[in-house]
């Protein structure tokens, strides 16, 4: 498997851990939330699988692309501007989540517009540039940020504050019967590849997953999911954390560096998760902006010859972004993606996998009728 292909999982995977994704875990701990979490990496690793196998057979094509040659109209329009309205929510929540997150712990006297402007001027640069450089950035970005994330992860488990105690009782609760919310929750974890949808122009020549390449994934995945879940349980137990907002954010600060420069972790360890959520922020706005200029398209909004149609998307995103981040409340945003992961995060992937299967049936019959 390429490594980019495990930079667009492994992003997305890390970034949910500071997100909501603890909480809806955590609130489903008596509720079969562990069966849950194996269920969902048994299906999300399968899921995995059957993408990358899928888009192997469109090499250099993102979804776009694969629906125009072998879908009709009426099919390809409402699926690309569905998907792109889910992508470019599933980057807004992302964004809402990190401007509350620096609101509540770092600036909390900053104006709400800052903030989100600042992210504006970042992502936006980042959205606008090559698939192919997105890539390379989250390259970057990865090499920086996950040694130290995982470095701070080995003193968690290594703390003496952490109450192994907490983590035995939490796994006496796996007799129960899987929970759907913390299935879903889960597998949004582990369905990064989804993000191929575009990504994929920049792979001609998709490798066929391997077994080592597999059971290397699958060991990162059930190592991120069982961190996610049981580590902010080990500091903190189950009554504090039912009304946390952020359990990662308390279990962070629960660790110091006796011998840092920087006593308190928790700077440091938001610092970190905010790169990952600009590169996060930033690949599912360049797949939603992509995947809606491949439906919209405003043949006469130009400048010297340049289509202003995705910059015009862009906007839109922003001052949407802006109206939502000002008015929704932090309860609304924890209801709001738990919808989303329960309903929308299903359709998504049964859509995108159903149109490939169409699309590959369709591209096999062309090849037939070209060999007669």
């Amino acid at each position: 498997m390429s490594r980019f292909l495990f930079y667009l999982i492994i992003i997305n995977m890390l970034t949910n851990m500071v997100s909501i994704t603890p909480r809806i875990l955590i609130s489903g701990s008596k509720s079969g939330a562990i069966l849950s979490m194996i269920l969902a990496l048994i299906f999300g690793i399968t899921l995995t699988y059957i993408l990358v196998m899928l888009f192997r057979r469109f090499p250099g094509q993102g979804l776009p692309e694969i629906l125009n040659a072998y879908a009709p109209k009426w099919v390809a329009t409402p699926v690309l501007l569905f998907l792109g309205l889910a992508w470019y929510v599933a980057g807004l929540y992302t964004l809402i989540i990190y401007t509350f997150i620096i609101l509540r712990f770092l600036t909390p006297d900053m104006s709400i517009y800052i903030v989100v402007l600042t992210f504006a001027f970042i992502v936006t640069y980042g959205v606008l540039m090559a698939t192919k450089n997105i890539l390379y950035m989250s390259e970057i970005v990865f090499v920086l940020v996950v040694p130290f994330i995982i470095f701070i992860q080995i003193k968690g488990y290594a703390s003496a504050d952490l109450n192994w105690d907490y983590v035995r009782v939490a796994l006496m609760e796996i007799n129960h019967l899987p929970d759907y919310g913390a299935f879903s929750s889960s597998l949004f974890i582990v369905v990064g590849t989804a993000n191929l949808a575009i990504f994929n122009r920049f792979f001609m020549n998709l490798k066929k997953p391997t077994g080592k390449g597999i059971a290397l994934l699958t060991f990162i995945c059930a190592y991120v999911l069982a961190t996610t879940y049981f580590l902010p349980i080990g500091f903190g137990g189950f009554d504090s954390l039912k009304n946390d907002l952020y359990p990662w954010i308390m279990t962070s600060d629960s660790i110091r560096m006796k011998y840092g420069i920087i006593e308190r972790v928790v700077f440091l360890f938001i610092g970190a998760f905010l790169a990952l959520g600009v590169v996060s922020m930033i690949m599912h706005w360049h797949v939603s902006s992509q995947l809606l200029s491949a439906v919209i398209q405003f043949k006469r909004l130009k400048w010297k010859s340049i289509n202003l149609t995705t910059p015009l998307i862009i906007v839109i995103f922003w001052v949407v972004a802006m109206i939502v981040t000002k008015t929704i409340t932090t309860e609304g945003l924890f209801k709001a993606v738990e919808l989303y992961d329960d309903f929308v995060l299903p359709v998504l992937l049964a859509t995108l996998v159903g149109c490939l299967l169409l699309a590959g049936k369709g591209a096999a019959s062309k090849w037939r009728e070209s060999k007669k």
